[in-house]
């Protein structure tokens, strides 16, 4: 016994004493090639098939490293789709200076703020209902030489004959600090809404007939002066999706459910709709999605999504819908039911699989080597602090596109403890090592045993 157990210690010390109590060990690795950078700068990294096949969910056991082996804090967040949206900032005139000019018009100097921005444009607030005045826009660097600002603008309300109204006026960016606002006959003549009527009477007869118009004189009257600036900002319109690729698909018939059963294999990509391919016209079917789920050693399957599949295609009329829409999901297998009720099966061809796209932004500095290291069981979320890459987000700043290299496997991970529990087949087969060895042991203790003299 003693020179088994002494083995089996020795075994087992030097098994122990390999194993790592440190961080986890990632199973593959890819080199980012990041753009030539002169300065520091926002990188974004697209996360592909590769990495979804490798990572658990969530992906916890994902590291960005650079030339060192450090790890370097980054953000993951979903690629959104944008489109170009104007964005107006305004803000008001401080202490503007007025005076009435022999023509009737009216002139308004205004001085802008140190901080304030370069307006492409001003706005005329005015409280008055259906008034038309003509508005010209100079501006000057010092106050002195005036030059036209923009075109000449007519602003008015019509709200007596409906709601249409404008009192802005646009001119070019300009770094002018002075401002002069010419409005033009600003005391205004309208027709009064009550209409004066004198009858002239001999008798009952009516010997004449005068009608007179009231003239209102009203001064067009301004609240405030309110500069604005419009800048062209990109606006997220939503998440963006890709095409991924479909591993396999199979199709079988259930003749007694009347349905068709479609198995699709995928690399555990963030899907969120099918889309099948048939060459079938005018039909409707409803379809659901169902994915796998495991209790114990009885599996079944979920539904994640369903929709209705039609294509009409009848003269002019054409109208199809073939995917089925579901929450985010990252599954190796998904099964697709198909309803056929009494009607004929659907001839599947292929499947199309859409989900959302993800990235890795982090902040590269020039003349360093990065790598993006994945894969593993023991992996921990990391807690990085990512408040410097949200700030630069917020100031409107874009990342530059990094792209990733080959995949490359690195060295098989040293067995850890975790891993003997977690294995079964080595659990038992050490198990079974230790009472063979310990019956070996008690074995030869009771023949020495016998062997010794009775007295």
């Amino acid at each position: 016994m003693s020179k088994i157990g002494g083995l089996l210690l020795v075994f087992l010390t030097f098994w122990v004493s390999s194993c790592p109590a440190g961080e986890a060990e990632f199973r593959f690795s890819r080199a980012v090639t990041t753009p030539s950078l002169s300065q520091d700068e926002l990188l974004a990294v697209t996360l592909d098939t590769d990495i979804f096949a490798a990572t658990e969910a969530g992906l916890p056991d994902m590291r960005m490293l650079n030339g060192k082996g450090e790890a370097v804090p980054f953000l993951m967040r979903k690629a959104q789709t944008t489109r170009a949206a104007t964005v107006r900032k305004t803000w008001t005139a401080r202490q503007p200076a007025a005076r009435p000019l022999d023509d009737g018009g009216l002139e308004i100097i205004v001085e802008l703020e140190e901080d304030d921005p370069d307006p492409n444009g001003l706005t005329i607030v005015s409280r008055l209902k259906n008034f038309e005045q003509r508005v010209r826009v100079f501006s000057s660097i010092s106050g002195d030489d005036w030059r036209a600002a923009g075109e000449e603008t007519v602003i008015f309300d019509y709200s007596r004959f409906m709601d249409v109204r404008r009192d802005s006026v646009r001119f070019k960016d300009s770094p002018d600090r002075h401002f002069r606002i010419v409005i033009d006959n600003v005391t205004a003549q309208q027709e009064s809404e009550l209409l004066a009527l004198t009858r002239r009477l001999r008798g009952d007869e009516e010997t004449g007939r005068e009608e007179r118009v009231t003239i209102q004189r009203r001064p067009f009257r301004i609240e405030r002066i309110e500069f604005w600036r419009e800048t062209e900002q990109e606006r997220s319109t939503g998440n963006k999706k890709t095409e991924y690729p479909v591993s396999e698909t199979s199709v079988e018939q259930d003749t007694e459910k009347q349905q068709t059963l479609v198995l699709v294999e995928t690399s555990r990509e963030p899907l969120t709709s099918l889309e099948l391919q048939m060459d079938a016209r005018n039909f409707s079917r409803r379809v659901a999605v169902e994915v796998e789920e495991k209790r114990g050693v009885q599996t079944s399957w979920r539904q994640i999504g369903a929709s209705t599949l039609s294509r009409i295609d009848f003269k002019g009329l054409k109208e199809e819908e073939l995917a089925v829409k579901f929450p985010e999901t990252r599954r190796d297998v998904y099964r697709l039911v198909i309803d056929n009720r009494d009607s004929p099966p659907l001839k599947v061809s292929g499947i199309v699989a859409r989900g959302d796209v993800y990235e890795v932004l982090f902040l590269a500095s020039p003349a360093t080597r990065y790598q993006l290291v994945y894969g593993s069981k023991d992996a921990e979320p990391p807690q990085y602090d990512t408040a410097a890459i949200r700030q630069v987000l917020g100031e409107g700043f874009k990342p530059a596109q990094a792209t990733l290299g080959a995949q490359t496997a690195g060295e098989p991970a040293a067995m850890r403890w975790s891993d003997l529990f977690n294995n079964r087949p080595l659990l038992f087969g050490l198990i079974a090592l230790l009472v063979v060895v310990f019956a070996w042991g008690l074995y030869q203790a009771v023949k020495r045993f016998e062997s010794l003299p009775r007295s």
